[in-house]
């Protein structure tokens, strides 16, 4: 691999691995039990990931069936998932910056999304406006 298109992939999983609050698999998931390239715990996280990165410097990426069935196959019990980016060049820019998972883990998370909204409202209305203000603050340090 050359230097430029590592440099690109190191970036793109750290990333990854920071914005989705994961950790990044070591040697880029090339070992049989740790494939892919990063995960969350399913051990301790309800809704867990793990994820393979994409990267190009071209204007497009593609997803193909081979590239999902193989994240699916290599994901083990967390869920599939493709981090797809984009670069301008090779500063690294970031153009496009996206993820891809299956449309049933899509709707599980908006459907906990609402849950918690829920929830949220159901404290707030528990209290004084006096006492909203301090939940209100937790809530969005949380």
């Amino acid at each position: 691999m050359t230097d430029i298109k590592r440099r690109m992939s190191n970036v793109h999983e750290e990333a990854l691995a920071r914005h989705l609050c994961g950790r990044r698999t070591r040697g880029s998931g090339n070992q049989w039990r740790d494939q892919m390239d990063g995960s969350h715990d399913r051990l301790t996280e309800t809704v867990a990931f793990r994820w393979d990165g994409k990267a190009t410097f071209n204007k497009s990426i593609s997803v193909t069936t081979e590239m999902w069935e193989k994240a699916v196959e290599q994901c083990s019990l967390e869920r599939p998932m493709l981090g797809l980016r984009i670069y301008r060049d090779e500063t690294l820019a970031v153009v496009v910056d996206l993820v891809a998972i299956g449309l049933e883990d899509m709707g599980e998370l908006v459907e906990r999304s609402r849950r918690l909204d829920d929830i949220e409202a159901a404290i707030a209305a528990l209290y004084t406006d006096e006492t909203s203000d301090e939940i209100n603050a937790w809530i969005e340090a949380h």
